[in-house]
């Protein structure tokens, strides 16, 4: 385990092939492959712990229960994925950085970022210079790389919904995150349902071949879903716009 002190080092790591694992958390997380890379890195010696309420900054250390006591006004969508992730003592040991550097699917808290317009810095194998990128950009970045902060995007009306099945703590099958303009547009972003978080016309959902169909759900039920969950939210983001 390579524990970098500088970002030199951990360019320098990135370059070896070595990936972010995160500690126990998360070699113990389905983000993990099965089978644990030949050097595995942990950033918790880069300082990445520390949050910034103005800027509205969180480093990728900082762990999911520490988010929930961070000052989310005005981003309601990401304090209920926060809170719909995992169990309150998984969220102790989970980091934010571990969540969205691991691109899970059914990751709840990426569409609720991507609704504010959060973006990502990363330090890819590739370049030794920091760079910011849109969050859902991130899906399409080539391993290695290591997320080293996240903006939480622009303030704004916004609301989360999942349907996860039975179990509360069970993995979403249906995620959407909406976000209400000053214009009165909306933005959405679904995960869970589809391959990736995407974002999606309220009017004009993928074609059901876009969605995902395995033995949890079939991909007409997941676009039927992400259909409803759509107008539940947008009823649920007039009623904020009235209050």
């Amino acid at each position: 385990m390579l524990v970098p002190k500088t970002l030199d080092e951990l360019h320098s790591a990135l370059s070896q092939g070595g990936q972010v694992v995160g500690g126990g958390a998360g070699i113990m997380s389905g983000a993990m492959h099965p089978r644990p890379p030949a050097v595995a890195i942990d950033l918790s010696g880069l300082g990445l712990e520390g949050m910034d309420p103005v800027a509205g900054h969180v480093g990728a250390m900082v762990r999911l229960a520490a988010l929930e006591r961070f000052e989310l006004t005005g981003r309601n969508a990401v304090a209920a994925a926060v809170a719909a992730t995992a169990s309150p003592t998984a969220r102790r040991l989970i980091t934010v950085g571990g969540v969205l550097g691991g691109r899970l699917h059914g990751g709840d808290l990426t569409p609720a970022l991507a609704v504010h317009g959060a973006c990502v810095q990363v330090l890819t194998r590739d370049a030794p210079q920091l760079r910011w990128l849109p969050l859902l950009d991130l899906a399409d970045l080539a391993r290695p790389f290591a997320v080293l902060r996240v903006t939480l995007g622009a303030a704004g009306p916004s609301a989360f919904r999942r349907i996860a099945g039975h179990q509360t703590v069970a993995p979403s099958l249906v995620s959407v995150a909406g976000l209400r303009h000053p214009n009165g547009t909306h933005t959405f972003c679904v995960s869970a349902a589809t391959p990736r978080a995407v974002l999606v016309d309220a009017e004009r959902l993928p074609p059901v071949e876009k969605f995902l169909d395995d033995h949890r759900a079939s991909a007409a039920y997941r676009r039927e879903m992400t259909s409803v969950l759509i107008s539940q939210l947008t009823q649920e983001l007039a009623g904020l716009e009235a209050a």
